[in-house]
């Protein structure tokens, strides 16, 4: 586990060192907040297309295999970004992101569903949280840090191809020591082919009975990409410089020690209260950061909603892994759905955050969010059941 959450940590550095650099690198060519939207969501169209073929690519979505191919991706990725100066290379960059975040989606949750035992789930995936919140934070004050005068230069790929090959190096001390551990699924599994029709009909009985689930990984997926898309913009806009990055600091950095108090949190309120409280309050605090001039101000507002929103992610990933223990036989149709839902969010998210800050303002748009935040608690509270049992509808699925 150590190994995989050092991979894992390295890997967020360069992703997030990137993701940083890549609207600024998009307003210096003359376009658009609203194109800088389109443009991340070319990433999750491709995403989830990746989300429904990524089992007929590879056959057997092993981790060992993706995040391979994860790795690889990554560095075509960053020297595709480094040399992007017109709208179809970001677009073909952006594709490649969408195809290496779906294979860390599907490769971290092939490996908790091996090796994390149903208890320790929830921590195990706040921990994890606290790592790529790690990473998410100390990503934006580097890149915004080597982004002088608001000019990107070669500086911040370098410094992401440094945290890519520690990624590859921990990766590999991570194969030598899983090989010999237990785990609680099968480590070769086969799917029998089937037609597009019944992939659509297997996803339709699935995600039918797992919807709330999926609802909610696009919900904090649609958040994330609000902050992703709006924060580097915002950022460079507060009087911080060199530390420009505080902004996406500031809601990555609860993570850092919200995680390691999520299964506690679950044991005594549930998953589903958990997240529906924490979506409310920390919707609610957003909704009021367009009557805040004061940059300092801002930045705490944006740390205490993310103290309650981040709370959403692992939860979801632990529900997730849990069912797919519970019912193995489904485990193909829930990586894929949840992958896809998770790349609707980012479709969804970008596009609407550009035309928001095109339309209202950069800050105003962040309210926007509150407000819809609170609205989708709302729902969840209606839909979203108990717990998730082990139940006849996954196992008509066929596999």
């Amino acid at each position: 586990m150590n190994y995989f959450f050092m991979m894992f940590l390295f890997f967020m550095l360069f992703d997030g060192v990137i993701t940083y650099v890549i609207p600024l690198l998009v307003i210096e060519q003359g376009y658009s907040k609203t194109l800088v939207g389109i443009i991340f969501s070319s990433a999750a169209i491709s995403g989830a297309f990746y989300s429904f073929f990524l089992y007929k690519i590879f056959k057997n979505a092993y981790f060992r295999t993706l995040f391979s191919f994860m790795l690889l991706i990554g560095l075509l990725y960053c020297f595709v970004i480094w040399n992007a100066y017109a709208f179809v290379l970001f677009v073909i960059g952006m594709i490649m992101w969408g195809f290496y975040y779906s294979l860390l989606n599907f490769g971290t949750l092939d490996f908790f569903s091996r090796f994390i035992s149903q208890d320790d789930m929830s921590a195990k995936f706040g921990l994890l949280e606290a790592f790529r919140a790690i990473g998410y934070l100390l990503a934006p004050l580097v890149a915004g840090y080597l982004v002088v005068d608001k000019a990107v230069g070669w500086e911040p790929f370098v410094t992401a191809l440094v945290f890519l090959s520690i990624s590859a190096f921990f990766f590999i001390l991570l194969l030598r020591e899983a090989g010999g551990v237990q785990q609680f699924i099968p480590s070769v599994e086969s799917y029998p082919k089937r037609s597009l029709f019944e992939e659509i009909r297997s996803w339709r009985r699935v995600g039918g009975y797992l919807f709330p689930l999926l609802f909610l990984v696009a919900i904090s997926t649609l958040h994330d990409a609000f902050f992703m898309t709006l924060g580097p913009i915002v950022a460079e806009r507060l009087i911080f410089e060199p530390f420009d990055g505080l902004f996406l600091t500031a809601y990555f950095a609860p993570l850092l020690f919200i995680g390691a108090f999520i299964g506690p949190i679950t044991k005594v309120f549930g998953e589903k209260m958990t997240v529906i409280i924490g979506l409310f309050i920390g919707s609610v605090i957003l909704a009021t950061i367009s009557f805040i001039e004061n940059p300092i101000i801002i930045i705490l507002v944006v740390f205490a909603s993310a103290c309650f929103t981040c709370l959403a992610t692992p939860i979801a990933n632990s529900i997730s892994a849990n069912y797919i223990q519970a019912a193995p036989d489904a485990k193909k149709e829930v990586l894929e759905l949840k992958d896809f839902f998770f790349n609707i969010g980012y479709i969804i998210g970008p596009v609407a955050a550009g035309i928001m800050a095109d339309t209202v303002g950069a800050i105003q748009a962040f309210s926007v969010l509150g407000v819809v935040g609170i609205l989708f608690a709302g729902i969840l509270f209606f839909i979203m059941p108990d717990k998730y049992e082990s139940s006849s509808p996954p196992q008509e699925t066929g596999n």
